[in-house]
Order: structure tokens, then C-alpha cells, then sequence
């Protein structure tokens, strides 16, 4: 890497492969970039032994190897070559994630799930085990996402790459250990290219920031909740642990909601429905977070498989209520009222669906039933 240290502060637009290569091109270079960073390192390392720091962050070292190689190799199924299509470092406590394929908008979405998976791995990750089995919060990463243009130079060994848009997303991510939800936030280029995957990836409203080097103000979205398998994407060995850990940390601490989103998704897929025990930790969620998107929805379908639609119909209400732009939720609650007979309020849940971009919601129309899929799906 051209830089080798981090001050606090620091201004940081240029991220580079080892020096002695020689270059092989040069020019402007479309890019998402995603930094993550682990929140209150600083004070872990005031706190901890030199040894136990240093088992710290080699921990978060490991989780970014092993999951970025099963992410792309084997999750993605080698679709993606590392330096032609993406590059990414690890620095100390901070990863830092190029991708730059010819599709924009699918490279700020794999790295939005990218993002949520190595919350998931560093969660399982011994380090954090141990914590969680105490009882006390788990350690935390932060991620910022941006999309701009870079001067890049391509060398034997990777890209030397410099430009504003690092800069920005380096500041997102120092923004996003504030968050309240993922702390996963994307700047508003980022943001803008993902309308065709938002069925599955539910954002706050629009805020602003501000950042060291920054000039003036910038808008950036937190992820709010997603419909997101991370259990599929995670390396075998850390998806089974992750699993052990889902259950303790949702009933131990209210903050992870993240954790939560994750245990719904990977359950249904693994049960093929709702469980009365995925159920009731809806309902628990709900108590204090009465419009968590994933909590509504799963209870919405649990009800619908127990065929008591009118606890579905008010679930599904109180979803759309809160998150009138949930395509995936409209299909759906077109589907409940077509199962109580209502076709002419599930025209309309199907008409919404459709505006915000979901296919099947014509099916759904003019059928009367849709597919049968997921957000994840």
C-alpha cells in the first residue's frame, strides 16, 4: 500500500498495490468503494494488552480473508476476478474494497452485501464470541459506501488509485460508526444507482454530514433493514457459527436489529416458512421498534400460513404504512387480500407493487396470484 500508517483525521485520497510494479495503464477509472472500519478501536486498544490488541485486529484480518475469498469464489462462483474487477486491502483496523465492472449499479449492491456479511462474519468471530457468550455487546464494524471517479493506474500487482471519491467514502464511514441501524451508510451517487435492487435493501431518509476535507456538507442513506440472506453468503465454517450465536444476541440486546433481519431471512429459507419461535421474536422486536420492516413482514407471513388473514391484513398495513416504497411488500399484501377475496383492494396492492418495479406484480394482477418469492429471492 502507498500509505502504510493512519492518523486520526487524515486525509485519505489515494490507496495503492505494493510499490516496485511498473505501470501497464492509466486513466480515469469508474469505481465503487467501500472502507470499513472497526468502531472504537482506539479505545479497545487502551483497554487491552498488547498481545490481545494485536489478536484483535488479526482477528479482523482473518475474517476479511476468509470471507472475501468465499464471497467471490465460491458464493459468487468465481464470476469476479480479483484486480480486473475488484481489489481490495486491509490496513491495520480498516479494510478498503475497489470493484469496477462495467455495471455500476450491481457493484454498489455487491459491496451493500458485502458490507452486511462481514458483520456477520466479524459477529462470529472469536473475539466476539466471547463477548456475546458474557452477555456484553458485540464488537462492531462501520462501512461507508461511495461510487466516483478515480485516477487509476494499473501495475503488475493491482491499481494505484487516487482521487476525491476515496476521500468521500473514507469520511462516509467515519460518519457511519454514528449510525443507528447497520452502520452501513452509501453516499447519494452510491444511493441513486441501486433502484433496481431497493426490494430487498430499505434506507433511511436522506441526511447530511460532514467530513475533514470535505468543503461542504454531503448526503449519504443508512441502511435500515434488508431482506439479505448473510447466512448463504458466509463461509460454511462461519455461517454455522454465526447460526449459534443469532438467537443469544437478539434476546440479549436490543441494538443489534441487524442480527435480527438476519435470523428471519436465513430461517424461512432453512424452515420453508415462519416459526412460532421466529414469530414471537417478531413480536418482541415490535414492542420497542414498531416499524421494523422485517418483523412486520415476517409476522405478516406467519399469520398467513396460520390462515388468519386478518391479523395478515393488519401486519401488512402497518408495514406499508411505514414503508410506503416496499415494492415486495405491496405484491404481498396483493396476495393476502386475493386470499380473502378483496380483488379490488389487491388490484391496487398489485398496481403499487408494480410502479416500484416489481415484476411479478403483473402476474399477480392479472392472475390474481403472484410468485411465490422472497425479497431475498
Amino acid at each position: 500500500m502507498g500509505s502504510s500508517s493512519k492518523r486520526e483525521g487524515e486525509s485519505r485520497d489515494e490507496v495503492s498495490a505494493p510499490a516496485g510494479s511498473q505501470p501497464k495503464w492509466e486513466g480515469p477509472l469508474d469505481t465503487a468503494i467501500m472502507f470499513v472500519d472497526l468502531v472504537d478501536s482506539s479505545v479497545f486498544a487502551s483497554v487491552l494488552g498488547l498481545k490481545e490488541y494485536s489478536d484483535y485486529v488479526e482477528s479482523f484480518h482473518e475474517v476479511v480473508r476468509v470471507q472475501c475469498e468465499h464471497f467471490f469464489e465460491h458464493y459468487l462462483r468465481g464470476k469476479y476476478e480479483r484486480v480486473r474487477d475488484y481489489e481490495y486491502f486491509v490496513i491495520g483496523d480498516e479494510l478498503v474494497f475497489f470493484m469496477h465492472t462495467a455495471k455500476p449499479s450491481n457493484d454498489v449492491y455487491l459491496l451493500a452485501t458485502l458490507g452486511i456479511t462481514l458483520k456477520a462474519a466479524w459477529f462470529a468471530s472469536p473475539f466476539n464470541r466471547e463477548r456475546v457468550e458474557r452477555r456484553s455487546a458485540a464488537a462492531e464494524i462501520a462501512v461507508g459506501i461511495n461510487f466516483g471517479t478515480v485516477w487509476a493506474r494499473q501495475l503488475e500487482s493491482g491499481f494505484k488509485m487516487q482521487g476525491y471519491a476515496i476521500n468521500l467514502a473514507k469520511r462516509i464511514e467515519s460518519h457511519s460508526r454514528d449510525g443507528h441501524h447497520f452502520r452501513i451508510f452509501l453516499s447519494d451517487t452510491a444511493y441513486n444507482l441501486l433502484h433496481a435492487r431497493m426490494r430487498n435493501l430499505l434506507f433511511s431518509d436522506r441526511e447530511f454530514a460532514t467530513g475533514k476535507g470535505i468543503l461542504s456538507r454531503f448526503s449519504v442513506y443508512e441502511i435500515v433493514d434488508a431482506f439479505v440472506d448473510s447466512v448463504e453468503r458466509l463461509a460454511p465454517e462461519i455461517a454455522e457459527l454465526f447460526e449459534e450465536l443469532m438467537g443469544a444476541a437478539i434476546d440479549s440486546n436490543s441494538r443489534d436489529l441487524w442480527i435480527h433481519s438476519a435470523y428471519q431471512v436465513a430461517g424461512e429459507k432453512r424452515h420453508g416458512g415462519v416459526t412460532e419461535e421466529a414469530a414471537g421474536r417478531c413480536r418482541r422486536v415490535l414492542n420497542y421498534q414498531p416499524e421494523n420492516a422485517v418483523a412486520l413482514y415476517y409476522l405478516a407471513q406467519f399469520y398467513r400460513e396460520q390462515e388468519n388473514l386478518e391479523l395478515a391484513e393488519i401486519s401488512y398495513s402497518q408495514l406499508l404504512r411505514a414503508w410506503p416504497d416496499f415494492g415486495h411488500g405491496h405484491l404481498e399484501f396483493g396476495k393476502c387480500l386475493t386470499e380473502m377475496g378483496k380483488e379490488k383492494e389487491a388490484r391496487t396492492a398489485y398496481l403499487r407493487a408494480e410502479r416500484l418495479g416489481i415484476e411479478e406484480a403483473a402476474e399477480g394482477r392479472t392472475q390474481g396470484e403472484g410468485l411465490e418469492k422472497t425479497p431475498e429471492q
